[in-house]
Order: C-alpha cells, then structure tokens, then sequence
C-alpha cells in the first residue's frame, strides 16, 4: 500500500509534453520542497487533463505525494493529482520577485561536471547551474514519435470520454529537437557539453512562431534562446533519464535579469546569485509587478495549452 505525505511544492519548470506507456501524454515537472529546500521530480504529470488544476512555473502547489515504483532516483515523486491545489498566484518577476524566487531555489552547481560527479556519489538526478558560455543553438530534426507511441495517445484519448477528447486538441509532436552547446566554470570541463532542451516554452515557441511567422520562426527561435536569454544570468535545470542515469537533458532555464554592474546594483546581484531566506514572510503569490520586460516570460506559457488556437 502506497503511503502519502502532503507536499509544499515551489513548481519551477515544465517540460513539453511526449507519449508514455503507462499513462499516454505526460509532463515531467520539477521544483523545490519548501520543507526540505530540496529538488523534486514529479512524474508522470497528465497536465492537459487537469482543468482547474494546471499551475504555472513559480507558482506554489499543495499536493499529496508517495515514492515512485520502478524509479530509485532519490529527487522523484508521484503526485496524487486529485490532490493538487493551487496556493496564490504565480510569484512575480522584475527584480523584487527575481530576489524571492531565487532565494528559495537550492544553491546552483558549480557545473554541468559538478552534478555528474554528485549522481555518481550518491544518484543526484536534478540539478541548476550557470553555463560559462553559450556557445550555440542547435537545432535538428527530430525523429517521428513511432507508431506504438502514436497508439498510447489515441488510447489515452479513447479513454477521456468524446465530450473531453473533442474539446482537447491533439497533442501535437514539435517537428525539431533544441539543444546548447555550452561550457562551464569548472576546471574538469575540457570540452563543450550539447544538451537537449525539453522546457515546454521552447516547444510552444516553435508551434506559436511557425504559424505567426513561417518563415521566420528559425531567426526568432535563434534570437531569443541563442542571444537574449544567454545575455541575462541564465541557469540551467538538468535532469537524468530513468534508465540512463549519467544522461542529463536540459528540463528547464531559470533566467533572472542580469544586473548592471554598478555601485547601485552590486547587492541586487549578490541577492540574484541565491542568498538564501526563510520560506516564512515572503509573501508568495501575494503581490503582482510588472511583466517580464524580455517579452513573454513564465505567463506565457499558459496561453496555448493547446485548445483551437485558429
């Protein structure tokens, strides 16, 4: 018998949702134990079939919560979906907010080698870190989901009842694969790293691009993930597969703005680089700022959750 405790949940990255056997199209999801100040996994995640109870990034959840079966890695839960509430609204960006959310991530890697080297001590799985340098933007064709994969999803389907399949869009397959090529502030790193990214933003980025702009979504693509977000303090979010656990893909990027380096800012970017707080008297999801000034930031991924986007 499955044994559950309740979870405070800090939710700070999604990942595009892909087919699965067990449970058909799932998102993998990660943030932080606010008891523990500790990464956790949550998977599988059926969120296009939770209504009212899809959350935001940086948004704080209450859940019940119970070990996996079949995977060991020490960060994963399962999550009783039915038991999901959304507490507040998302904490905010602009620099004020920034300062909160940052505080209470886990304090960042040192590198992409430092969270290897922790999985092989003791099976670390997820991770944050700032990349020394983005070197590029990758991007290649991605192979087609295979006809077993395709089936999970029609089954998945079938089983929703005609009424929740019609009204839910068919989830649609991202046609390319995006990746950074990058290096780190570690000594140990002596060649660039090409990590997948599965962040949910960037698969919704190409599916809003290439229909807004078709022949552009390439330069926008580039712009924004290859030059902009490189250009503020950009962090990485690896997680490892299941099965190959010395195999880290990019599952989210956390981003806050970087701070002119000034005599008036050299305490924002102290704040920024993780000063850690208590959890109590921040206020989180009590107040609203203004919208992130890059043009999108978390809110808009909530936008296309892929009902008919005409």
């Amino acid at each position: 018998m499955r044994v559950y405790e309740k979870k405070r949940i800090l939710v700070v990255v999604k990942t595009y949702p892909n087919p699965s056997h067990a449970d058909g199209e799932t998102v993998c999801c990660a943030g932080v134990d606010l008891d523990t100040g500790r990464w956790v996994r949550m998977y599988p995640i059926t969120f296009r079939q939770m209504a009212e109870r899809q959350f935001a990034k940086y948004q704080l959840i209450e859940c019940a919560a119970t070990l996996p079966r079949g995977d060991k890695r020490p960060e994963s839960l399962r999550l009783n979906q039915d038991s999901i509430q959304i507490i507040g609204e998302p904490l905010p960006s602009g620099p004020t907010g920034w300062r909160r959310r940052m505080a209470l991530l886990p304090p960042p890697s040192m590198s992409l080698e430092e969270i290897r080297a922790a999985q092989a001590a003791d099976g670390t799985s997820l991770g944050m870190f700032r990349p020394r340098q983005i070197e590029r933007l990758v991007i290649e064709k991605a192979e087609p989901w295979t006809a077993r994969q395709q089936t999970y999803l029609r089954q998945q389907r079938l089983g929703l009842g005609e009424e929740v399949a019609r009204a839910m869009q068919e989830l649609e397959q991202v046609p390319w694969t995006f990746s950074y090529r990058f290096t780190c502030s570690d000594e140990r790193c002596t060649t660039s790293h090409e990590l997948q990214i599965q962040d949910w933003e960037i698969g919704q980025s190409f599916r809003r691009w290439s229909r807004t702009a078709p022949d552009r979504w390439e330069e926008m693509i580039r712009q924004r993930y290859e030059r902009d977000l490189p250009g503020r303090d950009l962090y990485l979010v690896v997680g490892n597969l299941a099965k190959r656990h010395q195999t880290f893909v990019i599952i989210g990027l956390v981003r806050p703005p970087r701070p002119k380096v000034d005599g008036g800012n050299v305490q924002q970017s102290l704040d920024l680089m993780g000063e850690q707080r208590p959890v109590a008297g921040l206020g989180i999801g009590l107040e609203t700022e203004e919208a992130d000034t890059l043009g999108g930031d978390e809110r808009d991924e909530l936008l296309e959750l892929f009902p008919g986007e005409g």
